[in-house]
């Protein structure tokens, strides 16, 4: 599989190191995922939306033998209530960044999660979207509406981040196109450090955007990570959240 740098660009140095990111997709126990590898040995780990960091179940876990197979119901009425959408992510600013899954080691696509890599034209920013909807997002868009959570989520330390400082924001960002108009969400700034498997934890520079969108159950997240002194302007980072169509549904405001 082909593999893409991101390059660093240090004073002082005359020639560049080249970064290799690996994604490892530790899922919910209905995607078992054997690539999903420790921490320590410099996979990046994304966890499902909406999991409690502090959560023990593996996806090999079973329920317990004295609980009841049947659903309640209750949550045959709820899950009843939502139907999973059908939606389609598109890319029309392929002059700015291009789709390029070699920089994930399971790029993915069903119709409820969707895992792609993009790289930047100059090779020294890569992009990670992630959609993901589920029964549980659409349970819980009453409790923690979209505004909140949305808020809170992008401001959250990812877990492939050993370290996360948000830099500005989180702000609302509304140029993103879907079905029937624009799909706001938050975006901060930040920096931190990521986990390269062929060089360890390395510094980094970069956008988030993070949107729920409760009636639909669903939530879109897209970070874009750079090498130090190499963060396009905000301008261009708009740019490439504007050329990102959502087909499918309309996202509607942030309630």
């Amino acid at each position: 599989m082909r593999t893409h740098p991101l390059r660093h660009n240090h004073t002082g140095r005359g020639s560049h190191r080249t970064r290799y990111l690996t994604l490892g997709l530790c899922l919910t126990a209905g995607l078992a995922l054997s690539a999903c590898g420790p921490a320590h040995k410099g996979q990046l780990t994304v966890e499902p939306v909406g999991a409690s960091a502090d959560s023990s179940e593996t996806p090999s876990s079973k329920p317990s033998a004295s609980k009841s197979a049947t659903p309640s119901a209750s949550a045959t009425s709820s899950a009843s209530a939502w139907t999973m959408p059908s939606v389609t992510i598109t890319n029309e600013r392929t002059d700015l960044w291009q789709q390029n899954d070699g920089i994930l080691s399971i790029p993915l696509e069903t119709s409820f999660l969707i895992k792609r890599g993009y790289l930047f034209n100059d090779q020294t920013c890569q992009g990670l979207l992630n959609y993901q909807s589920s029964q549980e997002t659409y349970d819980s868009r009453k409790t923690t509406g979209d505004n909140s959570a949305s808020s809170a989520k992008v401001q959250e330390q990812p877990s492939q981040y050993p370290t996360y400082t948000v830099t500005s924001g989180p702000s609302v960002v509304d140029v993103m196109p879907d079905d029937s108009g624009t799909l706001a969400g938050y975006e901060v700034a930040y920096t931190g450090t990521v986990t390269f498997r062929d060089s360890g934890n390395q510094d980094v520079t970069g956008y988030r955007f993070f949107r729920q969108i409760g009636e639909q159950g669903a939530t879109l997240e897209i970070t874009l990570q750079c090498a130090p002194g190499n963060l396009p302007d905000l301008q261009t980072w708009h740019d490439l959240l504007s050329g990102t169509r959502v087909s499918g549904f309309d996202a509607g405001a942030m309630g």
